[in-house]
């Protein structure tokens, strides 16, 4: 074939890549970027939304209080609502724009580490990830810390190859805001040390840079290493939680599964999670082939499998095990998975299995971010409409009660939506799993704040109420001293009214 014409080739074959990639942004972009106030915000992205109301300097209190695990995206979120404001699709546009950035620096990383092939494969793998998307569109720090991750590790892969101070540093310095980002992220760091440690021989001269890198780490983790110690349970001081503890196995069937599709009926459920697990195996094999002096298939490895271990390790002694703190491993997963794909598509007899499982991971996509994240009924928590049905059928002098309490910001975000909501008076009741917390100390509060009100509104999240009152102590008080005028139910949300023959006497 004459010269002239292998670079003609070249060229076009250059131009459909880069074609591909960014119909594959594009993609990943429509689904993040598009509908983003579909859902109602559940309980916590109502929380973060109203906490970020706050003045700024107690939001900037939040980078040394204990339990915040997410204090920059406190302050991020803070300073943007004072210029966007608070609606369901103003708070979430930095999720989505954060998730939408993701794709194209997974191609980067996939491109550097084992070339463009894989990169465009990964970036379509995160494009069209349900499990991605769901964070995308969630007023939360989750697709924020996956950006941040994957710019922690091509930093640090940048860093290692090229040996340059501005690598080194710019790895400091986005691992440090990854840090803060969510405390969870640790474990990205741990990974990458663990295949700096095992590696080093495949770096020489890298060593001492490394080193200084991993000191320069230390210090701004700190703050967050002294009261995720207590959180742990590693002092005196430990703090509650409410996860529920897991095992191993559990764990990692619970991640097969968010990293695969997120959820779905059972069937897919499991069909995708085996098909992931097997192509993340054959692309763990085919990475240490084809890349036997940078072992680039041990970073990605730890990558995937230190987070998950991580999290069910410290679970042991304190639960803390969420699905969603796992989302720090899912680009090293699927980077894992583009290569055993991109792989078998050079084979000379494997190509057609890498194309049938590229059918399969986009026809498996499919279904659940058509049901699931594009679904017009409701998906998650949905306040928004029980709280309109309260704002349309309410009376004047009518009270809310919120339990548990601490869903009390849930109607202080929906009242600033809905101008009729604020004439009525919200209560946060106490809760009964404190010892001394008693029926004549809730009645007594309802007293003190109500006044002679007779119609009460009880707004109930049916998951969270057996926690806060097992004996049903105020459902149970409504009912027996009054009349149940009506009740519906939302998703996650139960809205009972109750007329009383007499005002509340505590």
């Amino acid at each position: 074939m004459p010269q002239g014409v292998r670079g003609d080739l070249r060229a076009y074959a250059a131009l459909a890549h880069y074609a591909a990639l960014g119909a594959v942004i594009l993609i990943g972009a429509y689904l993040r970027l598009t509908d983003l106030s579909r859902q109602s915000l559940w309980f916590d992205e109502v929380d973060v939304v109203v906490r970020a109301q706050r003045p700024l300097d107690q939001v900037l209190h939040t980078f040394v209080q204990q339990g915040e695990n997410g204090p920059l995206y406190n302050l991020m979120l803070a300073l943007w609502i004072r210029v966007a404001g608070i609606s369901e699709i103003a708070v979430r546009f930095p999720s989505a724009v954060a998730g939408t950035l993701a794709i194209p620096l997974i191609y980067l990383l996939g491109r550097r580490v084992a070339g463009s092939t894989v990169g465009l494969l990964a970036a379509g793998l995160l494009a069209i990830s349900p499990y991605h998307v769901w964070y995308s569109q969630e007023a939360k720090m989750y697709s924020i810390v996956v950006l941040l991750a994957l710019a922690s590790t091509y930093t640090f892969v940048a860093a290692l190859q090229t040996n340059e101070r501005l690598w080194w540093v710019a790895y400091v310095v986005v691992t440090s805001l990854m840090f803060y980002t969510h405390v969870v992220t640790v474990l990205v760091f741990v990974a990458q040390s663990l295949y700096a440690v095992l590696t080093y021989r495949s770096w020489r001269g890298r060593e001492k840079s490394w080193l200084v890198a991993a000191a320069a780490l230390t210090l701004p983790y700190v703050p967050i290493a002294i009261w995720a110690a207590k959180v742990v349970g590693l002092t005196n001081t430990q703090v509650a939680t409410w996860q529920p503890p897991v095992a191993l196995w559990d764990a990692i069937q619970i991640f097969g599964i968010k990293f695969a599709i997120n959820r779905y009926n059972m069937t897919q459920q499991v069909r995708a999670e085996l098909l992931y697990a097997v192509l993340a195996g054959i692309g763990i094999l085919a990475f240490a082939w084809l890349n036997r002096r940078t072992h680039w298939w041990l970073l990605f490895t730890s990558l995937t499998v230190v987070p998950i271990l991580g999290l069910w390790l410290v679970s042991i002694r304190q639960s803390v095990f969420s699905d969603r703190y796992g989302i720090v491993a899912l680009p090293a997963y699927l980077l894992l998975i583009a290569v055993a794909v991109g792989w078998m598509l050079r084979q000379r007899i494997a190509w057609p299995l890498g194309l049938l499982a590229a059918f399969l991971l986009i026809g498996l996509a499919w279904g659940p971010l058509r049901d699931v994240n594009r679904s017009d009924t409701a998906q998650k928590e949905d306040w928004r409409s029980a709280y309109a049905r309260i704002g349309e059928q309410a009376q004047p002098g009518d009270v809310i009660l919120v339990q548990p309490g601490y869903l009390i910001t849930t109607y202080e975000y929906y009242e600033q939506r809905d101008p009729m909501l604020a004439s009525y008076k919200a209560l946060a009741i106490g809760s009964f799993s404190i010892p001394w917390y008693k029926e004549s100390l809730m009645l007594h509060d309802i007293h003190e704040q109500a006044g002679d009100a007779t119609r009460f509104w009880l707004v109930q999240s049916p998951d969270r109420v057996p926690g806060d009152d097992p004996n049903k102590i105020l459902a149970d008080w409504l009912t027996a001293h009054g009349t149940q005028l009506n009740e519906e139910k939302v998703n996650g949300v139960d809205v009972r009214l109750f007329q009383l023959s007499a005002p509340v006497h505590g």
